[in-house]
């Protein structure tokens, strides 16, 4: 980031300098003070990283501590944190600048030395800041204390249910940006689903991650109940808390349908434009191998080297997705069916159902 060169007047009604709790809330950026590493594990939605000390850093100054001196590790480590001041005053400047009524808060591993020391480094500039009591443990804790809450404090799922294809997912964002409540698995795990899921996304997924995602968009649930899509508990490497999946198996489901045709051609538009298609499906396609016939599995690699990807997707659809798909939705009893040909279409009328229906009443008066 660029420096600002002009300086932003602070707020004095707040005491600086000192650690806080974690809170849920939109008034507060937060900000990673560990290593690359670390960072990339697990972090608060959103934070910025700046490492005070790089991975290679970290490892250097760990090994002195424990096998040298402490005294000498916590110079080095302080050698390497000034060395950064620079990144951090431009970083904060350029912050308080754009945000100037929000709280800078760092954090660390425990809420220990990193961070305290950054804070306490940038107080000697005169700019105000925090550091989260606890640090990322401490966050840590409240986001599996929240998802292992009892299922009567989950909010009530509504579940989209269907076939591959019929665009649950983006009914789910023209929901959410019509002001409904929703919960977006795939989002939270950086996952599709399924053997394709890995497509359009970086391929990165840990568990810290989507917990941590997971939990984020529950807090923003205020409403009794929320919309998401029928998924398998595993969602790529990563799993829905018990508590939450068999919430969701007790939902109300929704079957959401669509033609064939439609299907074939929101699949093509979804995943072969991205970058790592060809990758993946050439990873994802042996697994596949076990559960269809060794013939169609032939002709599914002759018409992704023609590039045919609509024959492709209509064999795959038809010789696997579909069997596997249909009967999990045979197992749930669907309040009302819904036709896609519009995404936007389908989510009005699946609102103008929820609000002539008995379901949620009072939530919806209140939004």
């Amino acid at each position: 980031m660029m420096a600002i060169k002009t300086m932003t007047t602070f707020r004095k009604d707040l005491p600086m300098y000192q650690a806080i709790p974690y809170l849920f809330e939109e008034n507060a950026i937060y900000i990673d003070v560990r290593s690359e590493s670390e960072f990339k594990t697990g972090h608060i939605p959103g934070a910025i990283n700046l490492p005070i000390l790089y991975d290679l850093e970290r490892h250097e100054v760990g090994w002195i501590y424990k096998n040298a001196s402490v005294e000498e590790a916590k110079r080095i480590g302080l050698k390497y944190g000034s060395e950064k001041l620079h990144l951090f005053y431009d970083t904060l400047f350029e912050l308080r600048n754009e945000y100037p009524y929000k709280k800078i808060i760092f954090y660390c591993a425990r809420g220990g030395y990193r961070s305290r020391s950054i804070a306490l480094l940038l107080r000697s500039i005169d700019i105000p800041v925090y550091w989260l009591k606890g640090g990322y443990k401490g966050y840590r804790s409240e986001v599996l204390r929240k998802l292992n809450q009892p299922a009567e404090d989950y909010p009530d799922f509504i579940v989209l249910n269907g076939l591959t294809g019929v665009g649950k997912t983006h009914i789910l964002e023209k929901l959410h940006e019509l002001g409904q409540p929703v919960i977006d698995l795939e989002g939270a795990a950086n996952h599709r689903g399924s053997h394709l899921g890995k497509i359009g996304t970086d391929e990165f997924q840990s568990v810290q991650s989507f917990e941590n995602n997971l939990y984020a968009q529950l807090k923003r649930i205020k409403t009794s109940f929320c919309f998401v899509e029928s998924e398998s508990r595993r969602i790529g490497q990563v799993f829905v808390p018990k508590t939450m999946y068999l919430k969701m198996q007790e939902g109300y489901f929704l079957l959401i349908n669509a033609s064939l045709e439609f299907r074939i051609d929101a699949l093509i538009k979804d995943y072969v434009s991205e970058e790592n298609f060809t990758t993946v499906l050439e990873r994802a396609l042996p697994r596949i191998q076990t559960y269809i016939p060794n013939s169609i599995y032939k002709e599914l690699l002759r018409l992704i080297a023609l590039k045919e990807y609509a024959s492709f997707t209509r064999l795959l659809l038809n010789e696997h997705y579909d069997p596997v798909y249909q009967k999990s939705i045979e197992k749930h009893l669907h309040l009302e069916n819904f036709q896609v040909e519009d995404y936007t279409q389908c989510s009005n009328d699946i609102i103008k159902w929820l609000t002539n229906s008995s379901l949620f009443q009072s939530d919806q008066q209140v939004q």
